[in-house]
């Protein structure tokens, strides 16, 4: 409960970010029979703290009214082992949770959550968490300071990636670490597609592509390297490399696999939380008085 309650915050905190003016009541969300996605896109990622790559996969519908990821730990995860993002804010998460008043048993459960609802009367609670981070007052030089994900530039180059003609953009890359200078260069490769996988930008591809870079993309900055995703209609970043002056050189992540999907998740013989158009307290007050 404790990680699925961090998730639904960060998730909220995002659909905050991009619907803030959203006070309407939300429309009734009825749940489907079956969640149909029409393409599905494999990443490998390379981290530094890892010993060895490891796989993410990205499940699209061709309009991108909705979207999931799955990790290599999904499936790991008992109460949450299958979630869907819709563009609307609504968090749909699939699991396992033992039976009211008879703990021995486990039934199938599904659970819609309202990202922008459960922003209602939670000011105080925002501001709180907002009081409880550690801050930083930002020099007026750091305010002037370039985002380090914007200025990628088309270079011209093209590859072929599943089909499709990927373009690379790069940047010359400078930072101070260590007391060290380092140089380098940071290429990002793009293709159009035939899927729209926007809400991976807004949702999924800022952890991906490091720590705390979701936080600082911005549509609006010139060739910032996430937010052409947004900003290119039908944009799908193929791969992201980075080349060091006499230092490490390698891939972060790239695609290794784009294929047409019939996967149905259904949701049948799931027991339906409908938790739309709830407040986080009510939502809370709910969960408990269904124990």
């Amino acid at each position: 409960m404790k990680k699925l309650l961090h998730l639904i915050i960060l998730v909220a905190l995002n659909a905050l970010r991009t619907s803030a003016q959203e006070t309407g009541k939300s429309a009734e969300y009825k749940v489907p029979g079956a969640y149909h996605f029409d393409y599905k896109v494999v990443y490998e990622i390379n981290r530094e703290e890892k010993k060895a790559p490891e796989t993410m996969s990205y499940y699209f519908t061709k309009n991108g009214d909705y979207m999931s990821i799955e990790t290599p730990d999904s499936e790991k995860n008992k109460d949450m082992n299958f979630m869907v993002s819709t563009k609307d804010g609504l968090m749909i998460t699939f699991g396992e949770e033992p039976v009211p008043k008879n703990p021995n048993q486990h039934r199938k459960v599904l659970k819609v959550m309202d990202m922008h609802s459960m922003m209602k009367g939670s000011a105080e609670t925002i501001t709180a968490l907002a009081k409880a981070m550690p801050k930083k007052d930002q020099t007026d030089a750091e305010k002037k300071k370039t985002n380090k994900l914007d200025n990628f530039v088309k270079t011209g180059k093209t590859k072929q990636a599943f089909g499709y003609t990927a373009e690379e953009y790069s940047k010359e890359i400078k930072k101070e670490e260590n007391g060290k200078m380092h140089e380098g260069t940071m290429s990002v490769w793009y293709a159009k597609v035939d899927f729209n996988p926007e809400m991976m930008f807004t949702l999924g591809m800022g952890g991906m592509a490091g720590g705390g870079a979701q936080s600082r993309m911005n549509q609006n900055h010139p060739n910032n390297m996430l937010g052409m995703g947004l900003t290119q209609k039908n944009y799908l970043m193929i791969e992201m490399d980075f080349s060091e002056k006499g230092g490490k050189s390698g891939t972060g992540m790239k695609v290794i696999s784009i294929e047409k999907s019939n996967f149905n998740k259904s949701t049948e013989g799931y027991y339906i939380k409908n938790y739309a158009g709830m407040s986080m307290k009510e939502m809370m007050e709910k969960e408990s008085t269904e124990r």
